[in-house]
């Protein structure tokens, strides 16, 4: 089956209660740096969207969304890439230096991650691509950082 061409993602979208102090945190925590000409402004000229370039990631949209921001607190939609374990360290210092609370690193299921969160509470993740043996079994899943947002049920698939 010929499927259309995919070319990647050209940006991510978070929502945010407050442009401003998302903007500073992303500045801090990734270096995200503001493109001021891709500010977006509804017809009245009211400001609802900054984009910024976070290197490695690309583009990163942070769009006013009060309601949307309090509903998914804790979710995680994204997981970024580290290429290794010591990289992965390496944020862990840069976070505790920023005084941004974390997990510490965490084994995953095969690899190890970090989480934290942004302003509005959105689970921020980071993985190794260097991994492990999949090993569900001595991986972290208890940690109160990996367990799935409130609302979220989780079924016991017992035969």
């Amino acid at each position: 089956m010929n499927r259309p061409r995919l070319d990647g993602v050209h940006h991510y979208k978070v929502p945010v209660s407050d442009l401003g102090e998302s903007l500073r945190w992303y500045a801090r925590v990734f270096g995200a740096e503001r493109q001021a000409q891709f500010d977006h402004r509804s017809s009245a000229g009211v400001l609802y969207a900054y984009v910024l370039y976070v290197p490695k990631l690309g583009l990163l949209e942070l769009r006013y969304a009060p309601r949307t921001a309090k509903a998914i607190s804790g979710h995680d939609p994204v997981t970024y890439a580290v290429p290794t374990r010591a990289d992965l360290r390496a944020w862990v210092g840069h976070l505790d230096a920023l005084g941004v609370e974390n997990s510490g690193e965490l084994r995953g299921i095969i690899g190890w991650v970090l989480v934290f969160r942004d302003p509005d509470g959105l689970a921020v993740r980071l993985y190794t691509r260097e991994h492990h043996a999949f090993d569900e079994a001595h991986a972290d899943v208890d940690s109160r950082w990996l367990r799935l947002s409130a609302d979220a049920e989780v079924v016991d698939a017992q035969p």
